[in-house]
């Protein structure tokens, strides 16, 4: 059962595999009959597809290892053959992209021969400089998404600085109110003092008054 399962699984990614073929196929037909922008367009369409069967034939040996031995050679001989047609289309892609015309080599024979070495060199090359390209490309989505995290950090920071501003001017306006509060306290202690000073003051003056009061009295008495 786990085996059937796994054959079906295999066929279906092989369907898969047809139908991105086939879509890479038209995609070349493209690439041959246009020009500027909307060649460049084709041709990114097309690498994604390459990226997407490289991904499934990985996939496919993956399930194919896990095979019994009767099934598993039938299965590896496929997919072997898938590689092959893929490196058969990414050679008539290179071609596309150089404007080269595979019929015209089948109908000149021997004489385009000649020019192979050069033509593989302009192959080789093309391919450096797409790879070269998207790596590019990469690196300038990550400089975007690096300007801007850059950005929102910034943005971030400026409102956190903007938060602290504001407390600063409150503990501001609150070190200026304590200032006051303190200063009136101290005139009201002040003021006290005196108050008590005089109090004092005071009663001593009258129990002076009454201290001679009573000796003015008591000496007239005697």
């Amino acid at each position: 059962m786990k085996n059937d399962r796994m054959a079906s699984l295999i066929e279906s990614y092989e369907q898969q595999y047809s139908s991105l073929t086939a879509d890479i196929t038209h995609n070349i037909s493209k690439i041959s009959n246009t020009h500027g922008a909307e060649k460049q367009k084709y041709i990114r369409q097309v690498d994604k597809l390459f990226d997407e069967v490289s991904e499934l034939l990985e996939q496919m040996e993956l399930e194919v290892k896990d095979l019994p031995s009767r099934d598993k050679q039938k299965y590896q001989t496929r997919v072997k053959s898938y590689k092959t047609e893929l490196g058969k289309l990414q050679t008539d892609t290179r071609r596309a992209k150089l404007g080269i015309d595979s019929s015209r080599d089948e109908l000149l024979g021997d004489d385009t021969h000649e020019s192979e070495d050069q033509r593989k060199r302009l192959l080789d090359n093309t391919d450096s400089l797409d790879r070269t390209s998207r790596r590019l490309d990469h690196g300038y989505r990550i400089a975007l998404e690096t300007e801007e995290m850059g950005a929102q950090v910034l943005q971030d920071l400026s409102g956190q600085r903007q938060t602290i501003q504001r407390s600063r001017n409150r503990l501001e306006e609150m070190n200026s109110s304590l200032g006051k509060s303190s200063r009136v306290l101290s005139g009201m202690m002040r003021r006290i003092i005196q108050n008590r000073l005089m109090l004092v003051i005071i009663c001593a003056i009258l129990l002076l008054v009454i201290g001679l009061a009573i000796y003015f009295i008591v000496k007239r008495s005697s």
